[in-house]
């Protein structure tokens, strides 16, 4: 996981680009649920 906050939520990294999150819980719930519905 790759990300900054800012003013405005978090910047997290995702494929390539920065998508701001709410929070970086939200951005780490992002990520895992990604990863799961590449795994199968």
């Amino acid at each position: 996981m790759k990300g900054y906050s800012i003013e405005a939520g978090f910047m997290g990294f995702v494929d390539g680009v920065y998508m701001l999150f709410a929070s970086e819980d939200e951005y780490a719930d992002y990520i895992e649920n990604n990863d799961e519905a590449e795994a199968a």
